[in-house]
């Protein structure tokens, strides 16, 4: 209302409204405005409500004038008169003015009533003055009163709306309380929203709860009583009269000197007995509050003006004016005065017992605020009673109103509060799944459709749900329903849905293959007609003109034998005469040759140095050019201040040099032309010439291919030297025979032979069987072992060809996922692979075999161990006219260098292209707007790719070219060591549109690729990254071309330079020359998108219509570019673009994280010299920075920020600018290009740690040492001996040994060495709980203290979940650790034993990189940080931990704590 006040004159006018901050009632806050929330859209949206609940203009008019008043009634201030009295100050007479005139009422009635109170003895009426604060108190009761009236008859408004008359009984209510409350100081409002909760809280219980018992006894169902909450003590503690609080409190406001203190002395008196009634521990605060025990929680109440916000303040003066009022709206919401009454008015239509309240509040006299409350929950129990709800839990989830945040504290006291807890421990104690039997066969009896049924319907059932083999405990059947838990309803409702799924598919199968049979038997029989008459005519024709062709051959095949042998008969006469003059002839012959022959080469000489001179001219040309270009513009520009406008007014000024410009290119191309015409007497034409290009490329891809299989062959002379089966013997696990599970069962386990062992000859070539017992190669890491295993089954399945064609490529990447992110598993892939395509019988298996091959080959590279014995394999398959080709092709991929693996698994595209062979058909961009598809290999890198596009657009050099992915969220700069078909795989899996292959339009005659990768969202761009000298002009017309198109680029699209209207239309002059040639008129089409030729940012500042704009360029172009060639328009816009100072920069869009004096958000470009931060708007340059100024540059690994870290030269000077930016490390990158000294830029946030390198010797030794610190510690009887586990079931179930027989045994058991007894699984990593420490304590409570202590360890690794030492609420498991700590600190024994513990759980480890080994080097570090081990087992510990630890890099940071 006020802010429409504000926003609408006729508002303010009509309500008499004044800013917020005038308003004492909302200007407490000092926040008059919320973000994304429109108030004066809000107010015209309560407008139209109004008119939707039929409230009429009229009476809408009186609400928004009833809520003015109340905002002027919150400002009334008094002043004292001889402190008896009070009188309205001159400020509050004018607001009595606005009041009253809001209200229809008379200002001196409305001063009256503010000012002084009736009091009626006998019928007499009597005004008694208000004291101040009286008053003051009055005036808030008098801005409520009218604020809970409008609100009551808004409420009954609504209903009278909303409620139909042909059932008044029969409604829908919604209900919207306050959830439990506790705050630091909790007052007379929480008491009145937690007994509501209470009261609501006992009502669901019994609604929810007991109703669900109620079935199970209904339906005779064995469950055991379901305990829940019940809080009848609670409410009878506020309640229950005669001793309640509530009561209590009303009697404390009906006397007359009562206060808050001895309202609550008597209220502990009274109740402190009850068990929910909590009495203040602190003395001092034993007058303040007094608590209630509710069933979230115990609530402590500050009792400061309970009984004056209990007592509800009688306003009969204010209703009495008000009935006088002359607006219709305050005098309707006068039959709201009796307020409780009102309410009990609208429960009319439902039956609940009024008669209990009524008679209550008759008896009592005016009720409290705290009786109207509880009379009117009583009414809103009864209605709930008489209804059927339905409960919705909303849980705030934080208390910052943010989203995606969420407050693990503030969300589970919620849960409890609200009882939600209670509900889901009875959903897992009970059946929450309750289906009727019949309905219950109707839908699963299709899972037993094999079964004959039993005709009664729960043996039906039970029969059903038995054979799918569900355990009894989780379901029941009653008289007439089957309940069921969760666990079995959601398995049964997913087999029934995948049984209708396969039977629908069947019959989908069928019809469509019945279907497509009838009409491929209707198109077979019309093809065959078809084609027989156009087979018969296609060959009659062809047998007509291969008989007249026939006919001309013979005819000119006679000719020329004729003609051949008329040739040979006249050289046969020509040489006769010419044999005896050829002795005369034959010195002077000789003589004239050799004349010739030293004239010749005199000539040629003399046209080799034409032309070079030529072509060294048409290069001078070419860079004078440019120079006059530059000198011109620099003269333009002048000596001072940079003025664009002067830019381009040597276009004009100088004609005569346009005109020798202009023929600049036909010059050179006639000196050229006369330099070839003198080199070549018979010049050729351009299909000759173009042969003869193409056959030259031709010769050089031919011998480029020779020299690399010559340079091939030269890696493996011999492929016999490198048998597969050499590597087999020396580096293949021995598998057994017998691995189908069938052999003999024995009790004692052990180890075949090598007679039982399969052969390594066998272990290399093709096996039917699906799994194998172990690896093929010797494998440190078991958890490598059991992939590898997995790995075996899936290859299996794949070339047996068992895979559903939706689960081939799937299992293709995980096989190549796993080879790449275990190098440890790369060579048994490739060795699985090797024998299963090894005398494979069946071809097709073969094929399927040597794809994955070729895929893995193009992912990664085989050891160093496996790379000869690969390439002689493939080599020997050179023979076989079915593998050569895939063999040639994995060996040219695995010949490459590359300098790391493939990052990601191949995409489905790549899958396909390796398939055939064929490379991925790629689209890249260029800035002129053109488009070439390449072909690129898996295997190819970035580098490949970027020199390939060089040669298919004859560029000469690559420096300082590169290719950039870009897409809607960035652009990202592709290093030269990054594959091309990672990004692909990447495209897929972020389920990105180029990742499919899509068409496009080519107007090469050649036809080429017509689909390409790289076509949708994201794609492949090539431009300038690093310009080593922006100043230079270069010499190769493709890259100045290249140049050219970025400058446009950059002008028009990016709007990186400040050019004006002026001098846009200026370039935009040369950029239609270069597209257009010279000005025509008539053609106003080529400029009707000024966006093509004009940045955006003039567009926006310069509002005007295409065809204005198109008439600017126009002119633009006929003034500035006529009489310009191509070449010379480009050389005049890129040297005019060169002169600005960001010229040569790459920008990076940033945010400034902190406090400075420039605009936070800014681009930070990057060139040769140094860095700049730029304005985004001006494109100014704020400030400068070189190299020699950069101290460091370093990347946060989490965030997307990178720190630019200065040198400091004094200390006003600031240390490091950090920005916020995704592209953080292609800033970091291309500082490095620039500037080799800042190349090592750090990552923030990894952790730096020491390497050690250790040769294979002080491995061995450290190894040595470690087994006699072992040794040491139990020839010192300080390790308890570990249980024998040897005994098996036979040993227990026979009969006693003798007492000789058992000392026997006892001494060899004392006798056997230290492996026998500590063996390694003793000191090694394990998943369960100690049975017994590892060293001797002495006490039992020691010794169950130590076994908490690793099952503690446990906890924190994340492997146990509860148990050992753990708190509740202890998330991170902080307390936990403290109290382990703790113990250690305590006693030198249990000190020693969790050391013990830690060097157990970090030894052997399955996955070194785990989380769990992490958590457990985490809590080493924790414990040496804090307590070391000590005493003479400390000593020996720390010895085997120092010699133990020290290869490995994740303790380098303990060292010093060792070592202090």
């Amino acid at each position: 209302l006020v802010a429409a006040g504000e926003a609408l004159p006729e508002v303010r006018s009509q309500f008499l409204l004044e800013p917020a901050k005038t308003y004492t009632y909302i200007n407490q806050s000092g926040c008059y405005k919320l973000d994304d929330v429109d108030d004066v859209r809000m107010f015209e949206q309560t407008k139209l409500a109004f008119t939707v609940l039929n409230i009429s203009e009229e009476m809408s008019n009186g609400i928004f004038a009833v809520l003015s008043a109340v905002l002027y009634v919150g400002n009334l201030e008094f002043k004292d008169v001889d402190g008896e009295s009070c009188e309205l100050t001159k400020k509050d007479k004018e607001i009595v003015t606005r009041i009253a005139k809001l209200l229809g009422l008379s200002p001196e009635d409305v001063a009256k009533m503010v000012t002084t109170r009736q009091l009626t003895v006998r019928g007499q009426v009597t005004d008694i003055p208000h004291k101040l604060h009286e008053a003051r108190d009055n005036r808030h009761a008098c801005a409520k009163a009218l604020y809970s009236r409008t609100f009551a008859w808004l409420v009954h408004q609504i209903n009278l709306s909303t409620r139909t008359d042909i059932s008044k009984s029969r409604f829908i209510g919604v209900l919207d309380i306050f959830g439990f409350e506790n705050f630091k100081i909790n007052s007379f409002e929480q008491l009145c929203i937690n007994f509501t909760n209470e009261k609501l809280h006992k009502f669901f219980n019994h609604y929810v709860f007991a109703l669900e018992q109620q079935i199970y006894r209904e339906e005779e169902i064995n469950f055991s009583h379901i305990q829940f909450t019940d809080n009848t003590d609670c409410l009878e503690l506020i309640e229950k009269a005669p001793t309640c609080v509530l009561r209590m409190l009303d009697d404390e406001c009906r006397f007359p000197k009562g206060t808050d203190e001895s309202y609550v002395e008597k209220q502990h008196s009274d109740l402190s007995g009850h068990k929910n009634y909590i009495v203040p521990e602190d003395k001092r605060r034993l007058k303040m509050e007094f608590g209630i025990l509710h069933y979230a929680g115990g609530v402590m109440y500050n009792i400061h003006q309970f009984l004056e916000k209990n007592k509800d303040v009688q306003q009969d003066m204010l209703f009495d004016f008000m009935r006088r009022s002359k607006v219709p709206f305050v005098k309707d919401i006068t039959r709201f005065q009796d307020l409780l009454s009102a309410t009990l008015e609208m429960t009319k239509t439902i039956a609940i017992n009024k008669d209990k309240i009524e008679t209550s509040t008759q008896r009592r006299g005016k009720p409290t605020v705290g009786d109207t409350f509880k009379q009117q929950l009583m009414a809103l129990v009864e209605v709930l009673d008489t209804t059927t709800p339905w409960y919705v839990r909303c849980l705030k989830p934080n208390s910052v109103k943010k989203p995606k945040v969420y407050e693990d504290e503030l969300i589970i006291t919620q849960l409890r509060y609200s009882g939600m807890l209670d509900i889901i421990r009875i959903r897992r104690e009970g059946f929450p799944v309750h289906v009727p039997a019949a309905s219950f066969l109707d839908k699963y009896r299709c899972l037993a459709v094999n079964d004959k049924l039993p005709d009664d319907e729960k043996k039906a059932v039970a029969h059903i749900l038995k054979s799918l083999k569900v355990p009894e405990t989780e379901w029941q059947i009653g008289k007439t329903m089957v309940f069921l838990r969760n666990s079995v309803f959601d398995p049964l409702e997913e087999r029934r849905l995948v049984l209708l799924t396969n039977k629908i598919v069947i019959i989908q199968k069928v019809w469509r293959g019945y279907v497509q049979r009838k009409r491929f038997m209707a198109m077979k029989a019309s093809a065959v007609k078809i084609q027989s008459w156009y087979r018969g005519r296609r060959q009659r024709l062809w047998y007509i003109k291969r008989r007249r062709a026939t006919i001309v051959i013979q005819s000119h095949l006679r000719g020329m034998f004729a003609r051949e042998l008329y040739a040979v008969l006249k050289e046969q006469k020509r040489k006769e005469e010419e044999e005896r003059l050829r002795k005369i002839k034959e010195a002077e012959e000789k003589r004239r040759l050799e004349l010739l022959a030293m004239a010749e080469r005199e000539r040629e000489e003399e046209r080799q140095k034409a032309v070079q001179a030529s072509l060294e001219s048409a290069q001078r040309e070419l860079y004078s050019l440019a120079r006059m270009a530059e000198s011109k513009v620099d003269k333009a520009l002048g000596s001072g201040d940079v003025d664009l406008d002067k830019m381009f007014t040597f276009l004009v000024e100088a004609p005569k040099e346009v005109a020798k410009e202009k023929d600049f290119l036909t010059d050179l191309n006639k000196e050229l032309d006369g330099m070839f015409q003198a080199s070549q007497p018979k010049p050729e034409g351009g299909r000759t010439v173009r042969r003869k290009r193409r056959i030259e490329k031709k010769l050089l891809i031919l011998q480029e291919e020779e020299e690399a299989a010559k340079k091939q062959t030269d890696m493996v002379d011999d492929p016999t030297q490198y048998d597969m089966l050499t590597f087999a013997e020396k580096w293949f696990n021995n598998h057994p025979k017998d691995i189908t599970g069938l052999g003999t069962f024995t009790m004692r386990r052990k180890k075949f032979s090598k007679q039982e062992a399969v052969s390594k000859s066998e272990m290399i070539r093709f096996t039917k069987s699906p799994s194998m017992p172990t690896s093929l190669i010797h494998l440190h890491d078991p958890e490598n072992v059991n992939l590898a295993c997995t790995i075996w089954k899936d290859l299996c399945k794949y070339m047996r060809g068992d895979l559903k064609p939706e689960q081939v490529n799937i299992t293709l990447q995980n096989i190549i996922a796993y080879a790449i992110d275990r190098p440890e598993l790369r060579d048994e892939v490739f060795c699985q692979i090797m024998r299963q395509v090894t005398e494979n019988p069946r071809e097709e298996d073969a094929d399927r075999g040597w794809h994955l091959l070729c895929l893995s080959c193009a992912a990664m590279s085989p050891g160093r161990s496996l790379n000869k014995f690969l390439q002689a394999f493939l080599k020997n398959n050179f023979d076989n006219e079915r593998r050569r080709r895939f063999a040639k092709w994995c060996l040219n991929t695995i010949c490459l260098t590359r300098v790391a693996p493939r990052k990601h698994s191949p995409s489905a595209m790549e899958i396909s292209a390796v398939r055939n062979l064929n490379p991925l058909i790629c689209r890249f961009y260029f800035l002129d707007g053109k488009a070439k598809a390449v072909g690129v290999d898996p295997s190819a890198t970035a580098s490949d790719v970027l020199r390939a596009l060089a040669e298919k657009i004859e560029l000469q050099s690559v420096d300082g070219w590169a290719l950039y992915e870009v897409n809607p969220e960035h652009e990202h700069y592709i290093k030269g060591h990054e594959y091309i078909a990672d990004i692909i795989a990447q495209w897929e899996r972020d389920k990105r549109t180029s990742a499919a292959m899509s068409r496009y339009q080519t107007v090469s005659k050649k036809g080429g690729h017509k689909e390409a990768l790289g076509g949708g969202d994201s794609k492949f761009v090539f431009r300038k990254r690093i310009f080593r000298n922006p100043r230079e002009i270069p010499q190769d017309p493709v890259e100045y071309h290249m140049m050219y198109a970025q400058a446009v680029h950059s002008v028009v699209q990016l709007d990186e330079f400040p050019v004006n209207e002026k001098v846009a239309l200026q370039l935009a002059s040369l950029q239609l020359q270069v597209l257009f040639g010279d000005f025509e008129p008539g053609k106003d089409s080529r400029y009707l998108d000024p966006t093509a030729y004009i940045p955006e940012r003039i567009l926006e500042d310069k509002p005007r219509s295409n065809e204005m704009w198109g008439a600017a360029l126009a002119e633009a172009h006929r003034e500035f570019g006529k009489g310009k060639s191509d070449i010379q328009a480009k050389v005049w816009y890129l040297t005019s673009v060169k002169h600005y100072p960001l010229y040569g920069s790459t920008f990076f869009p940033v945010s400034y994280k902190g406090f400075w004096s420039y605009p936070n958000s800014l681009i930070l470009a990057i060139d040769l010299s140094g860095f700049k931060f730029v304005n985004i708007r001006s494109k100014s340059i704020m400030a400068d920075f070189p190299y020699t100024r950069l101290e460091s540059v370093s990347v946060d690994q989490e965030d997307p920020v990178v720190v630019l870290n200065m040198k400091v030269r004094n200390p006003e000077e600031q240390k490091c600018y950090m920005f916020e930016t995704i592209q953080k490390e292609d800033v970091a990158n291309l500082i490095a290009s620039y500037s080799p000294s800042h190349s090592n830029w750090s990552r923030v946030g990894e952790a730096k740690t020491k390497t050690f390198h250790l040769t294979d010797e002080e491995k061995m030794k450290l190894y040595d040492e470690v087994l006699s610190a072992r040794r040491a510690l139990a020839e010192n009887n300080l390790l308890q001996r570990p249980v024998d586990s040897s005994t098996g079931f036979l040993t227990t179930t026979l009969r006693k040994p003798s007492k000789e027989k058992l000392m026997r045994l006892q001494k060899q058991k004392e006798n056997l060495p230290f492996e026998k007894v500590f063996k390694q699984s003793f000191w090694s990593y394990s998943k369960n709980r100690l049975a017994q420490p590892i060293s001797i304590i002495i006490g039992e409570e020691l010794e169950d203290t130590a076994c908490k202590m690793f099952h503690s360890l446990l906890i924190y690794a994340g492997i146990e979940k509860t148990g050992g030492f753990e708190m509740d609420n202890d998330d991170q498991h902080t307390g936990m650790a403290q109290m382990v700590i703790s113990k250690c600190l305590e006693k030198e024994a249990l000190c020693n034993e969790f050391y013990l513990q830690l060097t157990k759980q970090t030894t052997d480890q399955p996955d070194p990189n785990s989380r769990i080994n992490s958590m457990n080097w985490r809590f080493m570090a924790m414990t040496c940080s804090i307590v070391v081990p000590r005493s003479k087992v400390s000593h020996m510990t720390s010895h085997e931990w120092l010699h133990f630890l020290s290869p490995r890099a994740h303790v380098s940071k303990m060292w010093p704590v060792f070592t202090m």
